[in-house]
């Protein structure tokens, strides 16, 4: 008998509570329904009818706040290069406004500034979260200018913010004048051959026309400005069959398609220790 009368003692509190809840619910949903449609109307008054209407709302804002309408979590995805702490900095500086008054225009515009940003997505989740997608641009490739190094994307756009010491040894560097904007096709044609194009560790953009290929070995590869294809296939061939880029060449110039061009170096110290082996 003692434990029917517990068991609906405690019935009858979780129904109560179950009603209190319903209730608070309900007048939170109208509060933001009315928020809503106030601020819609400020779009239509002038600007001292606003301040008027602003000022009267504010116990309204607090009430939110009070009810848990601010922001208490910030989900993002998608960032690998990109702070996470800067995109949180941006998403602090309205923490304490109530959720329903956050700008997601302001930040939005404020995390495409960044030029890690290729496009962002901002959503608000009611009643505490903002939700934040990124999509980051690609580096391919170190710039080289008088400026300094920079970053860039298959399309040529600079990643300034980004530190480039992190990636001097994922990426080759690129030089001459319209490099940046010429990458895209000559980086197409060397991953057709991926393990043999991680050797290059620069390629310069000779008069607008052609391009050098510099290997850690120490070899140029000079390309022609047309049939580039053929001589990259060229190229692999030789490596293929001779291991050129273990023969001490200095230069192997492609430019005219009926020869061939190689310079070697002859270090005379190595002349030398040869002739006493």
């Amino acid at each position: 008998m003692l434990k029917l009368m517990i068991n609906e003692k405690n019935t009858f509190k979780k129904k109560l509570y179950k009603f209190e809840t319903k209730i608070i619910m309900k007048v939170i949903n109208w509060s933001i329904l009315l928020f809503i449609l106030v601020l819609s109307s400020l779009y239509f008054f002038g600007k001292s009818n606003k301040n008027y209407l602003i000022n009267q709302l504010k116990p309204l804002d607090q009430f939110l706040i009070n009810n848990g309408f601010k922001i208490k979590n910030v989900l993002i995805s998608g960032t690998h290069n990109l702070s996470q702490d800067y995109l949180r900095n941006i998403i602090n500086t309205q923490n304490h406004i109530n959720i329903l008054n956050v700008n997601l225009n302001t930040i939005y515009n404020k995390i495409i500034q960044n030029s890690w940003v290729e496009e962002t997505y901002v959503e608000r989740i009611l009643p505490d979260t903002i939700k934040i997608k990124v999509l980051e641009k690609k580096p391919i490739a170190i710039w080289q200018n008088h400026k300094g190094n920079k970053l860039i994307t298959i399309n040529g756009d600079v990643i300034s913010h980004a530190n480039v010491n992190k990636f001097k040894n994922s990426f080759p560097i690129i030089k001459g004048e319209k490099s940046k904007e010429n990458i895209s096709t000559i980086l197409k044609i060397l991953e057709t051959n991926k393990n043999f194009a991680k050797n290059i560790w620069s390629l310069t953009f000779i008069n607008q026309r052609r391009w050098d290929l510099h290997f850690n070995q120490g070899l140029i590869v000079r390309l022609p400005s047309q049939n580039v294809i053929k001589a990259w296939q060229k190229i692999i061939k030789l490596q293929t069959n001779y291991n050129i880029l273990n023969l001490r060449l200095t230069e192997i110039d492609l430019r005219n398609p009926e020869q061939i061009l190689g310079k070697i170096n002859f270090d005379k110290k190595v002349i030398l220790r040869r002739k006493h082996l």
